[in-house]
């Protein structure tokens, strides 16, 4: 059974889509993004078969027990323009397009209802008084002098983009390992995005695995992850800048 349902809904929002049809649209997602051999041998030109009977499985709070309720809702996701259809004798096929990347994007827009009628509120009540300002800018300046000052060579990460730091933060919150997210993308910077993403995809499909998030982690350590070690920096007295 798919124990987690993961919908972004600043990014489903504006849509037709409800609740159940998210909950699907994520169903879909992972298992069209699945490097399972069973799913694989199912393909057939990047389409990938859908499983009615073990969907409902699956996805027990659908409440649905009607393939064509399945069906209608799946056609809803593809007039959005999340994913393509295909229909071949019996087997019913999707395949994801790139709209859902967007689903992966944390955005700051104000993009729902409530947050355009709010949005003002929201904005004034970000604001701070001009006292909080100059102590946070004077606390700023010297952890910039603290920083500057301290004569330590770092290796330049490369940047995640918001559509692969968003599919990280996805594949992380299926092995259950929110809370060592910083580490993920520390192994991501060593062995890459893809390999990563395998992993965790791996690890997840794996009923055997009761520490995902250890199961997976040692599986990175042996694709020539290591952990980098903690470094103590000198800290200057505040008093004395």
């Amino acid at each position: 059974m798919k124990y987690n349902i993961n919908i972004n809904q600043i990014a489903l929002a504006n849509t037709s889509l409800d609740i159940a049809d998210g909950a699907i649209l994520d169903y879909l997602y992972y298992l069209c993004s699945s490097l399972s051999e069973r799913v694989e041998k199912q393909r057939k030109n990047g389409y990938t078969w859908v499983n009615f009977n073990y969907l409902m499985e699956e996805m027990p709070l659908l409440r649905v027990k009607s393939k064509s309720r399945i069906s209608e809702r799946i056609k809803k996701i593809s007039k959005e323009g999340y994913l393509k259809t295909m229909r071949e004798g019996n087997k019913f096929y999707v395949k994801l397009t790139a709209k859902v990347d967007e689903l992966f994007v944390k955005s700051n827009d104000l993009s729902t209802p409530f947050e355009k009628t709010n949005g003002s509120v929201r904005q004034n009540e970000r604001k701070t008084p001009p006292a909080v300002r100059k102590k946070e800018h004077n606390h700023n300046t010297i952890n910039h002098s603290i920083k500057t000052n301290v004569n330590v060579v770092k290796k330049n990460k490369k940047q995640l983009s918001d559509i692969k730091r968003g599919q990280l933060e996805y594949h992380v919150g299926r092995i259950k390992d929110e809370k060592n997210f910083r580490a993920w993308i520390d192994v991501v910077d060593q062995i890459g995005f893809q390999t990563v993403v395998n992993i965790m995809i791996d690890v997840s499909e794996s009923s055997d695995a009761k520490n995902m998030g250890a199961c997976a982690m040692g599986l990175a350590k042996k694709a020539g992850y290591k952990s980098r070690k903690k470094i103590n920096f000198f800290r200057p007295n505040k008093d004395r800048l």
